[in-house]
């Protein structure tokens, strides 16, 4: 044995710290991105999208088609699990068509509430707030059209026009 490997890691105590940080990454990114709520009390489904913003503040913006818009502003719980709500705000401007007004007012009244917690199973978000629960499936339509966009540029280069 030499005098160098009496100051290495071993392997799977510097695994297990690897694991350890790339589960917090996850955490923070597994969340972050665009959902949906289909509902049968509106014709439009519940687009919600949320960001880390960064530190221990979070936003969630939600919005049904040609409805208003809905933002909670959240501090992530230092000591525990979940969310504390900072501020909620929701826009007045627009008259929702009556086909979604009672999915958009039951949904203002549940975010009013504050968020206290959001959960990722898979491709499944539950959010809590005030005791309720709602289920949110991911909504991936932006992904798809970068990947069509994607996929129309390589086959542009490999068609031999632009280059």
């Amino acid at each position: 044995r030499s005098d160098s490997s009496l100051l290495s890691v071993p392997k799977e105590v510097n695994s297990k710290y690897k694991v350890k940080s790339l589960k917090q990454k996850m955490s923070a990114k597994s969340i972050d991105g665009d959902w949906e709520f289909v509902s049968d009390k509106g014709y439009d489904p519940v687009k919600m999208s949320i960001k880390h913003i960064m530190g221990s503040d979070w936003i969630v913006a939600c919005m049904i088609p040609k409805g208003n818009m809905m933002a909670s502003m959240l501090k992530k719980v230092e000591d525990g699990e979940g969310f504390k709500l900072v501020n909620f705000n929701c826009s007045n401007k627009k008259e929702t068509p009556k086909e979604n007004k009672e999915l958009e007012d039951d949904f203002k009244t549940f975010l009013e509430k504050g968020i206290s917690n959001l959960v990722r199973d898979g491709n499944i978000l539950t959010i809590t707030a005030g005791g309720e629960q709602r289920q949110f499936n991911e909504d991936d339509v932006l992904k798809k059209q970068e990947e069509a966009k994607k996929a129309k540029m390589n086959a542009a280069k490999g068609s031999g026009r632009f280059g």
